[in-house]
């Protein structure tokens, strides 16, 4: 079977070549973005902040966070995020999200699997649930996709239903962090079926974008108060890192200093 793919791979190039996931570009054998969309992408990694993933300027000492992070810390304890949310990777999530592109999935999961903890003993995928009424319009959730690709590549173990949306909410595009955190506030709760079985575990929480955070405090919350640690929350882009026109932030923009984890009660 091997053989036969082998000897059928340039005919299927020849009809099916390899396109760019952002803008369809036919790319190179092997070559995953085109040059144009791979120098535009921005892949994060430290040193930033432990809370947002946003990009220091220089080494930072301990854990250390954000002007913001520090003002209102978050109830997770650390994002991760692959790249800047920026048009390139906004291209990739419409086109997963909105455009039924499933296999962008596996793409996405590549791309987060170094940001997974290298000692991974007790860690438990799970994804940010859809509403019932949006999945059975979309037919797929994108956030438990990436996730249970990225299970399978770090050889953890993936529970897609740890949580429950209880409540539909309105579209978030184009709310203000407090609208949003209005729309998703007690939308998320627990599934019975986990309740006692996995108690204490330590959750890696998976979703596709972070804008304002709300979503992913009101998972947390939800998998806090059942008992659970939320060791990171995973995704592809996220807007604290987005590209300035002009610069990235530095000291002078937000006051930095170290910081320990700040767990917040619930």
């Amino acid at each position: 079977m091997a053989t036969l793919a082998k000897m059928l791979r340039p005919a299927l190039d020849l009809v099916l070549p390899e396109r760019c996931p952002a803008c369809g570009t036919i790319t190179p054998a092997g070559g995953m973005f085109c040059s144009a969309c791979w120098q535009q992408m921005h892949f994060l990694a430290p040193p930033w902040c432990a809370g947002c993933a946003l990009p220091f300027a220089f080494e930072q000492t301990g854990e250390a966070h954000c002007a913001s992070c520090l003002a209102k810390p978050p109830r997770h304890d650390g994002i991760r995020a692959a790249v800047a949310y920026d048009d390139v990777s906004r291209q990739i999530v419409l086109k997963l999200k909105y455009g039924g592109k499933i296999g962008m999935a596996k793409m996405i999961a590549a791309q987060l699997l170094r940001h997974l903890p290298e000692d991974r003993a007790g860690l438990i995928v799970t994804a940010v649930p859809l509403h019932w009424t949006r999945l059975w319009s979309r037919s797929f959730n994108q956030s438990a996709l990436i996730g249970k690709e990225l299970a399978r590549l770090g050889q953890l173990q993936f529970v897609p239903d740890i949580l429950f949306r209880t409540k539909r909410t309105p579209s978030l595009r184009g709310l203000s962090a407090k609208d949003r955190r209005r729309a998703v506030g007690q939308a998320f709760t627990l599934n019975p079926r986990w309740q006692d079985r996995i108690t204490g575990a330590h959750i890696i929480l998976v979703d596709d974008v972070l804008t304002t955070g709300a979503t992913a405090d009101g998972c947390v919350k939800a998998l806090k108060k059942g008992g659970y640690c939320v060791g990171a929350a995973i995704l592809l882009g996220t807007r604290s890192a987005r590209r300035s026109s002009r610069r990235w932030p530095t000291h002078d923009d937000r006051c930095l200093t170290s910081h320990p984890a700040n767990p917040i009660s619930d």
